[in-house]
């Protein structure tokens, strides 16, 4: 199946404000991976709860950054499979708004050995999303 790159997409400057308002994280304009750097995955459970809570697709896009970086950095197997079965539906229901971010996550042209730990189960669920009818 061939991989098309959907467009690309970024944050707003109105919700990376509201944010680290909210986090209280540090920002500086500069900052290109912001949502990579500064989250912390002992917050997970925060990011979903906060997650659920948003009808503002800016926000919900940052979010999943949030949630996907902090997945990515646990380190106990049961407790990523269990917060993964978490992510899971919360990305196939925005799907649309995070697109480019599943994109990026799943590292496509690399060799999974390369790449992220949740990059398999990304790339997994791209597939079954974008599978051929």
């Amino acid at each position: 199946m061939k991989v098309i790159e959907p467009k690309f997409r970024c944050g707003t400057s109105k919700a990376i404000k509201e944010l680290v308002e909210k986090y209280s994280y540090h920002y500086e304009g500069w900052m290109q991976d912001w949502p990579y750097e500064i989250v912390e995955s002992k917050d997970i459970d925060k990011y979903f709860q906060h997650y659920s809570e948003q009808i503002n697709d800016d926000k919900k896009f940052i979010l999943m950054k949030f949630l996907i970086q902090a997945l990515t950095d646990i380190k106990n197997e049961s407790v990523f499979i269990e917060k993964w079965n978490l992510l899971k539906p919360r990305i196939i229901k925005d799907f649309e708004v995070h697109e480019y971010t599943i994109f990026y996550w799943s590292c496509f042209g690399e060799k999974l050995s390369d790449c992220w730990k949740i990059t398999p189960y990304i790339r997994e669920l791209w597939y079954e999303i974008k599978k051929p009818n």
